[in-house]
């Protein structure tokens, strides 16, 4: 297939989308509409289809058609992990984009959670004080997943949602080979963030952000 075509079924679905015909999670028109607008193949029509659904723009379901699904993080994801595999990138450096990200994060929360999301973090905190590690890793996810929401910034969600499984495993690891030490100094870094969060102290929120992120660095400096 020809990147033109393809293209020509991307500005397709774009269109309609400006048009309001289309919204997310809606079904696309059937390969022969978009065919016989597009002066195109069905089968061309098709490949490009499947294009999309690679990057993560539509679903196909079997017996029911293609639907806008917007799943671009997907994509993005992928690709980071891809690059690891490569070794084109570290672990480290995903680190930093995180620990950019995240300082953002907060600073937004600060303005932005509600009673309730800091109620909800009080009670990760208080499982995190006596957990064992798996719960513990657990809740250390939920901990930062719960500041990253309440930022109410779509785009730095999807971002974090994309390195949110290869993060994960290399802290699983971590966490799960660090010392009782390491592990307090962290549970201590993730009170002075809750602790911010009620002062409503940003850069006391930010400082502890870094170490945290400074402590993780450390790790991976050792391995």
């Amino acid at each position: 297939m020809e990147d033109r075509e393809y293209r020509k079924v991307i500005e397709y679905v774009k269109n309609e989308i400006k048009q309001g015909r289309i919204q997310l999670e809606d079904k696309l028109p059937a390969e022969r509409i978009m065919a016989e607008e597009l002066d195109m193949s069905r089968g061309s029509v098709r490949e490009a289809l499947r294009t999309m659904e690679n990057m993560g723009m539509l679903e196909s379901r079997q017996g029911s058609g293609n639907y806008l699904t917007g799943n671009l993080n997907k994509v993005f994801a992928e690709s980071i992990g891809m690059m690891l595999l490569l070794k084109r990138i570290s672990h480290s450096e995903v680190n930093s984009l995180r620990r950019a990200i995240e300082t953002e994060a907060y600073a937004l929360a600060v303005r932005n959670i509600s009673h309730s999301q800091i109620e909800q973090l009080k009670a990760m905190l208080e499982v995190m004080r006596t957990a064992e590690i798996d719960e513990m890793i657990l809740k250390d996810k939920e901990f930062h997943y719960q500041m990253i929401i309440a930022s109410e910034n779509h785009l730095i969600i999807s971002i974090m949602e994309s390195l949110e499984e290869i993060y994960t495993d290399s802290v699983e690891y971590m966490l799960k080979n660090a010392s009782d030490e390491m592990k307090h100094k962290l549970f201590l870094s993730h009170e002075k963030m809750l602790d911010s969060m009620l002062r409503k102290d940003e850069s006391a929120g930010k400082r502890a952000v870094n170490e945290h992120y400074d402590i993780i660095e450390f790790w991976y400096d050792k391995e």
